[in-house]
């Protein structure tokens, strides 16, 4: 039996411990639980929450999982196995660590917080691996203004958030963009999708800068989607068709 703990989440921009987990106290009445059932009390999970850019983050989380390790250890219970998830980010508008820093910061917290007694782990690399792998092209469909003094163009595509960029809600994970008009001059716009559903908009409280050039039957190649995008597509939603895939 394992035992989710919640993790605070700050820094990543895909935050993952707000729906699972319990704090480090009732993990550690859970697991008693489970002793008691004749269950193995085996280990803690958490996660530091998809595309975390803050090194320190997992020190956080494992200092809550050693203090469920050595309260349950006190009453002969011992717990072998930590697993921390995920969290490893890709980059897409901006820079992040690099693979090693991760490994170093990781394994720097757990010496510090359970010494020369190490715990086995399981953790998995995400879209840190695979995120960079992947480029939709999509096309420009409408450019257009709400009223005549509009200062904001809208600009919908034939993809948004039903078709594949799901992780754009909330405006988490913005994503890089290429356009055949990239060199002329740009302006924020809100950027949206071309579904019906009035949540079918990837940008507009923070608006994308493109083209002023920019016009219907462009095409825009968006960047890094190599993570949880054919995966988030596959329901032809108001007719679309899910994402086609073709692996170079």
């Amino acid at each position: 039996m394992f035992c989710r703990v919640l993790t605070d989440g700050e820094g990543a921009e895909w935050p993952l411990s707000r729906k699972f987990g319990c704090v480090p106290q009732m993990a550690v009445d859970v697991l008693r639980h489970a002793d008691l059932l004749g269950l193995e009390a085996h280990g803690v999970s958490f996660h530091v929450g998809s595309q975390q850019c803050d090194l320190s983050a997992w020190d956080r989380a494992l200092a809550d999982a050693k203090r469920v390790f050595a309260t349950l250890a006190d009453e002969g219970i011992v717990l072998k196995l930590v697993n921390m998830g995920g969290g490893f980010p890709t980059r897409y508008l901006k820079d992040v660590p690099a693979a090693k820093a991760y490994g170093e910061a990781i394994f720097s917290a757990l010496s510090t917080h359970f010494g020369n007694a190490l715990p086995e782990t399981i953790i998995e690399p995400g879209r840190g691996m695979v995120g960079n792998a992947g480029v939709i092209k999509s096309e420009v469909v409408l450019v257009s203004r709400k009223s005549d003094d509009d200062a904001v163009r809208w600009v919908y595509l034939d993809i948004g958030k039903f078709g594949g960029l799901a992780e754009t809600m909330d405006e988490a994970i913005r994503y890089p963009m290429t356009t055949p008009r990239d060199g002329d001059a740009v302006a924020p716009c809100i950027l949206a999708g071309p579904t019906c559903d009035s949540a079918d908009v990837l940008y507009e409280k923070v608006p994308y800068p493109l083209p002023v050039t920019l016009t219907v039957g462009d095409e825009i190649l968006i960047e890094n989607t190599g993570a949880y995008t054919t995966t988030y597509s596959a329901v032809a939603f108001n007719g679309f068709e899910p994402l086609r895939s073709y692996v170079i």
